[in-house]
């Protein structure tokens, strides 16, 4: 009787090792489905590797500062035409506050971005909603050492 019931908790306990990785998938998986951010990410990815400067600065929040053409036109001369085989993401963190002023929804996001000449860089964003508009306060690459 104490060997089956010790073998059973071994059991038990391989079982939630091996269905834990699939929670963690499945649990990341359901954050960035609900993230607003998520599609938009691959649209300014896009519109950077082929030096969409006008594209990619529609998809900035309405209260990013009006210097922001020369950061994309960084963006776009480091990522030079190439473009996202891949996009993981990392973190997702979702801030939603409701006040007299309206709701405010932010998103911090963190992806790893395969480029198709098999480097890698990090994107850190934060993409806003409020009742000014939509769109990305802060668009970083991340390279180097992470």
């Amino acid at each position: 009787m104490r060997k089956s019931i010790c073998i059973f908790l071994v059991i038990m306990i391989l079982l939630s090792c091996l269905t834990g990785c699939g929670l963690l998938r499945n649990f990341t998986e359901s954050l960035e489905n609900k993230s607003e951010a998520s599609p938009i990410v691959d649209e300014m990815m896009n519109a950077l590797a082929e030096n969409r400067t006008t594209d990619a600065k529609a998809l900035l929040h309405p209260d990013t500062e009006e210097d922001s053409d020369e950061a994309i036109a960084q963006l776009c001369d480091y990522l030079d035409g190439r473009k996202a085989v891949s996009i993981e993401p990392l973190s997702i963190n979702i801030q939603t506050n409701v006040s007299n002023s309206g709701k405010t929804r932010q998103e911090n996001i963190s992806y790893r971005v395969d480029l198709n000449d098999d480097s890698a860089i990090y994107i850190n964003a934060v993409y806003l909603s409020d009742k000014s508009g939509s769109g990305f306060l802060h668009f970083q690459f991340v390279i180097g050492l992470v």
